[in-house]
Formats: C-alpha cells, sequence, structure tokens
C-alpha cells in the first residue's frame, strides 16, 4: 500500500473511533484546612469536640453540585475537647463508645438548590453506635480562594436516638447536638450550585 493512501486510511480509522469517555472531576478535601466538630452544651457550659482523624469522598461527576455526593467516615477516638476528663468521658460507653464503635459515618442521599444561591439543602444519613437515622444539613458554598472552595455544613441531632441517654445529677446535658463542618475542597472543575447554573 502506498504511504498517502495508508496515511488517508488510518486517518479515517482514527476519526470513526468513538470517543473515550471521560472521567467525572476529581475531588480532593484538603484536611489541614478542614474542620469536623461537634456542640454540645450543659448546665455549667459548652463542650466543642474536634475529630482529628477522618476520610472524606466527595464525587463530582458534573459542575452541578445537586449531582455530588459525599461520605464522611471519621474516627471516633480522635475527638479531642480540650479537656482530658471531657475526652474520656465522650469516648466512653455513655457517649460515643469507641471500642465497640470505632467509626462515625456519614453518608449524602440527595442535593438540592435553595432559593440562596449560595446555600444547598442536603439529605443524608447518619451512622452512630451502630444506629443509622436520617440527618438534614444546610450547606453554603463559599466564594473559591486560591483554588479552594469552603463547603460548610450544619446539622443537629437528638443523643437519645443513638443510645445516648447518660445525664450527671448536676450537671444536666442537652439532647440535641450540632455538628459542623468545614471542607476545602479543590476540583478539577468549579462547585456550582445548581441554582446559579444554565
Amino acid at each position: 500500500m502506498r504511504p498517502l493512501a495508508a496515511f488517508i486510511l488510518l486517518s479515517l480509522a482514527a476519526f470513526c473511533l468513538p470517543a473515550q469517555p471521560q472521567g467525572p472531576p476529581t475531588s480532593i478535601v484538603v484536611k489541614e484546612q478542614s474542620r469536623i466538630e461537634f456542640h454540645s452544651s450543659s448546665t455549667f457550659g459548652k463542650t466543642v469536640g474536634v475529630f482529628h482523624s477522618w476520610d472524606a469522598d466527595l464525587k463530582m461527576p458534573t459542575e452541578n453540585f445537586a449531582d455530588a455526593s459525599l461520605t464522611l467516615e471519621i474516627d471516633a477516638a480522635s475527638v479531642e475537647t480540650g479537656s482530658g476528663l471531657k475526652d474520656k468521658e465522650a469516648k466512653g460507653k455513655n457517649f460515643f463508645n469507641v471500642k465497640e464503635y470505632p467509626k462515625i459515618r456519614f453518608v449524602s442521599k440527595t442535593i438540592s438548590p435553595d432559593a440562596d444561591p449560595s446555600k444547598l439543602h442536603m439529605d443524608a444519613e447518619l451512622t452512630l453506635r451502630g444506629v443509622t437515622k436520617p440527618v438534614s444539613i444546610a450547606i453554603i458554598l463559599h466564594p473559591r480562594e486560591n483554588g479552594l472552595q469552603q463547603i460548610e455544613g450544619n446539622f443537629s441531632f437528638d443523643r437519645r436516638e443513638f443510645g445516648m441517654i447518660h445525664n450527671v445529677l448536676f450537671d444536666k446535658i442537652a439532647n440535641t447536638v450540632l455538628v459542623q463542618f468545614q471542607l476545602a475542597v479543590r476540583n478539577a472543575s468549579p462547585v456550582v450550585n445548581p441554582a446559579t447554573s444554565p
């Protein structure tokens, strides 16, 4: 076969080949600039616990955040409150019971836009002490800075629903616990609120 004819045939073959599908945009959670914590109150004050060991999986198959999925897996024993006594209590059987239930798991189910273009609503499931319950999360998308987007979420749960029924005689512990997370995300494509996308 002549070189010119071979070149034409190869060019036609390459043109007819189906386009190779591209993978979803990668989303990397930068842990050094992220934070997961809980807030609890009692008669004599408030407690803030920070989890230092966790993994986050944020998938962004499209540029619309409504199509995203988020999974957080937290090492319960990594919690610190700033008080050794409170740390021991938080990790013990009355609360997180980290020996029997070392992992706390959070899995998103659906994400929907809010009237405010910087806010979204996420329905998810929280697994704590072997119990799984639905939770509703308010999400705020902050403007991108230095290639990172801050995603802030918060939700509350009733600790009694997860078997944490312990109380102290003279220091009544509130049943409602607030969870807050701030994730710094680096994406191949920007995180976009579906309410603002074309």
